[in-house]
């Protein structure tokens, strides 16, 4: 059954640990931005071009799954979806495509969060987070609404 699993979190949150079990419990597709940022722009990319690689992959990423949705096959968006407008839009978009949506809401814990990007950042390939850069995207993050969190289901990890 065609279907739409996304997940909300802040880096490091685990959404894509969380992604991978989703992909095999349901023989769904997974579109993770950071593994294809790092398959086609390496694991620290330019801090002046991120952006606009971000958006060419992104754009990528939604004709795939979205295509994949209206042939029948479930997706996992792993996102993080950390404004409202983008949960809003992605809402949207599964009501267009006339599919269901599960938002998966993993908790926001900056510091733990921190030490799983610290580590992950030590190994080989890992699309690399500076602390820097950590702390900027901070408070971008915008944690479900009080009328949000009556729709979705909440998963910890």
């Amino acid at each position: 059954m065609s279907e739409i699993h996304a997940l909300h979190g802040f880096i490091g949150s685990g959404k894509t640990t969380l992604a991978r079990t989703l992909e095999t419990q349901l023989g769904a597709l997974r579109f993770t931005p950071d593994e294809w940022m790092t398959t086609l722009h390496g694991a620290d990319p330019s801090v002046a071009e991120y952006p606009a690689m971000l958006a060419r992959v992104r754009t990528l990423m939604h004709a795939q799954w979205t295509r994949a949705v209206t042939l029948g096959v479930p997706v996992i968006l792993d996102e993080g979806l950390w404004t409202r407008a983008s949960r809003d839009e992605l809402r949207a978009q599964a009501v267009a495509l006339g599919v269901p949506l599960t938002l998966h809401v993993l908790p926001f814990d900056p510091a733990s969060a921190w030490e799983r990007v610290a580590t992950r950042n030590d190994q080989p390939g890992a699309h690399y987070v500076a602390p820097a850069t950590f702390e900027l995207f901070l408070p971008r993050f915008q944690p479900l609404t009080p009328d949000e969190e009556l729709l979705q289901r909440v998963v910890r990890p």
